[in-house]
């Protein structure tokens, strides 16, 4: 479990970002810290760097921060020079530096890490010509393609191909930016693309999107019982089969082996059930990348968490928005068409469709915080932090997430 902080001590405010490849596999997820900035005074920076360090590993853990994957950070000049690398193995990090000159004690210092096996990336590069000297000793440079066209990237990425880094595309907002960043060579991404419907052109939702959207539509119906709920998961062998394989899995640890869809309704409760089939439906749409799946459960845990209210109701409203929101990405169809499908409330379309409400206002604090923008607290008084709600909620999905995968 996520580690509380120590008594007196605000929560550490620290969110990941995911880094994808061109298959949107994620290869990697960058740390940001909440305050996370870099002084003019030497000193302030690596001990704030310090600090952030013992918070994250410490209270928290790479483990629970970035699972399996490379934890990216940035990491302030002067640390890496009087303090040397963060306490990890160099295949767990990739260590970020800013795109600016550097004396002579940071390029030995980078000299050395490279030899020792440790990522160097050179962050917000953006063609200048007096960080040269670091394109020969960082593997990775990393270019915010907002607001750039294609010409003038073009023209950036003539220095570090020439050191044969790996490129690194931030600020992808929308799919249409990964397509064109793919195609000026770009190897990985990271923006909030993973989110966002393709929507090259319009559209009606495919063959097997339409049959998700089906089961989703049915499972979502207010006034589901017992009965219908069995008889919708059992008419999809697919969806049958993996719901019973995921109540099966330690994430539940249930006293016996469920063999049925009515036992598992007996055993968990409807509300239970209709939650991980509807879970089920969507990661079952084709070509839908783990992450955003991921993303959704996240997202849910975390509105559930933010509510201002124990009431059951209030709170599976909450997670049905979280999970929700990304449903135009995992269709690839506008919100509005996808909420035509689905039996919802006034109060859930317009927290979907505008962020409107209390609830969708509550969703649009949940995702600034997951942007690393950390709003200060929610529009209602929640029982947990923003901070403690992320936290809680990333670990409860990564468990989730590994059964269901």
């Amino acid at each position: 479990m996520l580690a509380d902080p120590p008594a007196g001590r605000p929560d550490v405010a620290v969110v990941r970002q995911p880094i994808a490849d061109e298959r949107h596999g994620v290869v990697g997820y960058q740390l940001v810290f909440g305050g996370q900035s870099q002084s003019l005074d030497p000193a302030t920076d690596a001990k704030a760097t310090s600090a952030l360090l013992v918070d994250a590993f410490g209270d928290i853990g790479l483990e629970q921060l970035s699972g399996r994957h490379p934890a990216w950070m940035s990491i302030a000049r002067n640390f890496l020079v009087d303090i040397g690398p963060p306490p990890l193995r160099p295949d767990r990090a990739v260590l970020q530096i800013a795109s600016n000159p550097a004396r002579d004690d940071l390029l030995g210092v980078l000299q050395t890490l490279g030899r020792s096996g440790y990522t160097i990336a050179l962050d917000d590069y953006d063609g200048r010509a007096d960080v040269e000297p670091l394109l020969g000793l960082c593997s990775i440079v990393k270019v915010d393609v907002a607001g750039r066209g294609d010409a003038e990237l073009a023209g950036m990425l003539a220095g570090p191909r020439v050191h044969g880094a790996l490129l690194v595309a931030t600020g992808v907002e929308a799919p249409a930016d990964f397509e064109r960043c793919r195609g000026l060579g770009f190897s990985y991404f990271q923006g909030d693309f993973f989110a966002k419907p393709r929507l090259v052109r319009h559209r009606g939702v495919g063959t097997g999107g339409s049959s998700s959207l089906r089961a989703l539509g049915e499972l979502s119906a207010a006034d589901a019982s017992f009965e219908d709920l069995e008889r919708i998961i059992s008419s999809d062998v697919g969806l049958s089969l993996k719901l019973l394989r995921y109540v099966n899995s330690a994430f539940f640890a249930l006293p016996r082996t469920v063999g049925s869809v009515r036992e598992a309704l007996t055993l968990l409760g409807a509300r239970t059930v209709r939650r991980w089939a509807t879970v089920m439906a969507m990661s079952a749409v084709p070509d839908a990348p783990h992450e955003l799946v991921a993303i959704a459960l996240h997202r849910a845990r975390m509105c559930e968490m933010l509510a201002g209210t124990a009431l059951p109701e209030e709170r599976e409203t909450l997670f049905t928005i979280g999970l929700f929101s990304v449903a135009d990405a995992l269709m690839d169809t506008p919100m509005e068409e996808v909420l035509e499908s689905l039996p919802f409330s006034e109060e859930i379309r317009v927290a979907l469709l505008r962020r409107e409400g209390p609830k969708g206002e509550l969703l649009t604090a949940v995702c600034a915080y997951e942007r690393g923008e950390f709003p200060a607290a929610p529009p209602t008084a929640p029982p947990v932090s923003l901070a403690g709600a992320y936290r809680a909620a990333l670990e409860w999905a990564d468990e989730a997430g590994r059964a269901i995968a």
